[in-house]
């Protein structure tokens, strides 16, 4: 018989879908193991968490800018690019933290030089590359923020020009 679990702490999300051998015998190390190596914020925490800025808010004023001027500034030429620029553009000009696949797909629409209807079909292949990259951070299901150290990068190139 299987059995599923899903254990949720600040950022770290664990789900298991396995034997109930697995699960009674295996699984509890693994989480213990996980858990240990990552500093789990109390309720009182995530809530002050969740209410401060992002790193990027308190850092370098940038301008306003369009998502087509953020590709064009990194030289956004693939679709994996166009997602980061997206992703930055939603971070950075309209401040929110976690990024829906729906909010990054018609964000990346409004990239009016950069986007090609292929690319909203194959935006599943281009997050698993870049959360493999490490540029971007799947915080739960469908849900996204590019990592603090791209997104530092990224702030650099757009005040750069």
């Amino acid at each position: 018989m299987a059995s599923k679990i899903r254990i949720k702490s600040g950022a770290v999300e664990i789900e298991f879908e396995g034997s109930e051998e697995y699960f009674k015998k295996e699984l509890p190390e693994l989480v213990r193991l996980l858990f240990s190596s990552i500093p789990i914020a109390s309720n009182e925490n995530e809530e002050e968490e969740e209410k401060k800025p992002t790193p990027s808010a308190s850092s370098k004023k940038l301008p306003q800018m369009t998502v087509n001027t953020i590709a064009s500034r990194l030289r956004a030429e693939k679709g994996g690019d166009l997602v980061v620029a997206t992703c930055a553009c939603l971070h950075l000009v309209k401040k929110l933290k976690t990024l829906t696949r729906n909010e990054i797909i018609q964000e990346m629409k409004l990239a009016t030089n950069h986007y090609k209807k292929s690319m909203s079909g194959n935006l599943t292949p281009y997050i698993k590359t870049l959360i493999k990259e490490n540029k971007l951070l799947e915080v739960s299901k469908d849900t996204y923020s590019l990592q603090a150290n791209t997104l530092s990068e990224i702030e650099e190139k757009l005040s750069e020009n």
